[in-house]
């Protein structure tokens, strides 16, 4: 049986009009330009093998916001009688353990060039919503990947995942996501200049206890 965690979280506190606005604070929050009237983003969230956005840096170095598919399907990847589809594959890729992403076949080369974020307003676990109690928008740690195959070509990413603070272990989950909320950290962990794993962890510990609310979900 597969274990689901962090499989899912949400633009906004909420998942009504006032959670979609919140979409329109990234612009700044993010430091991107973007038109995000383009972007198909779903009022219910998002979840596993659907798109998302992903902030990101582009060829030349500029913040840009596109969708990606959640579950990271690596360059490599080739149909094989364990996965003979993408999706079989994805659906294991769609968190990345932060202790040991720069070492997993299916996440190093993409954590040394390609790191990205995804942008939230909370996050699911067992049950319940997750969010800073100022209501600010925040980052997920991830990774992105570009997959081809003949006229296929497939973006794709995954978020990072770390030991859970006080709040999540309180409902009985053993993960949470990497969360990243200031400006500063969302520069480094985009840096290209940095390749390595040392430069960055201090970005991958748990928020400290007492940093999240927690709403059960209704």
């Amino acid at each position: 049986m597969m274990v689901l965690m962090c499989h899912h979280y949400i633009q906004g506190r909420d998942r009504t009009a006032a959670g979609r606005a919140m979409v329109h604070y990234w612009d700044d929050e993010f430091s991107i330009q973007s038109n995000l009237r383009q972007l198909e983003l779903p009022d219910g969230g998002f979840y596993p093998l659907k798109p998302v956005p992903v902030v990101r840096l582009d060829e030349s170095g500029e913040r840009e916001l596109v969708l990606c598919e959640w579950g990271l399907l690596p360059f490599w990847w080739k149909p094989s009688a364990g996965t003979p589809k993408r999706a079989a594959f994805q659906r294991k890729t769609f968190n990345a353990r932060s202790e040991t992403v720069s070492t997993t076949p299916s996440y190093r080369d993409a954590f040394k060039r390609r790191r990205c974020l995804l942008p939230a307003g909370a996050f699911e676990e067992k049950a319940h919503y997750f969010s800073l109690p100022s209501g600010q928008p925040f980052a997920l740690a991830g990774l992105w990947e570009s997959w081809g195959q003949g006229d296929e070509r497939i973006e794709s990413c995954t978020l990072l995942t770390t030991t859970p603070s006080e709040e999540v272990r309180g409902v009985g989950h053993h993960r949470m996501p990497v969360i990243l909320q200031r400006k500063a950290e969302y520069a480094r962990w985009l840096d290209p200049e940095i390749s390595t794993l040392a430069p960055l962890e201090e970005l991958l510990r748990p928020l400290a206890d007492g940093s999240l609310q927690a709403a059960a979900k209704g």
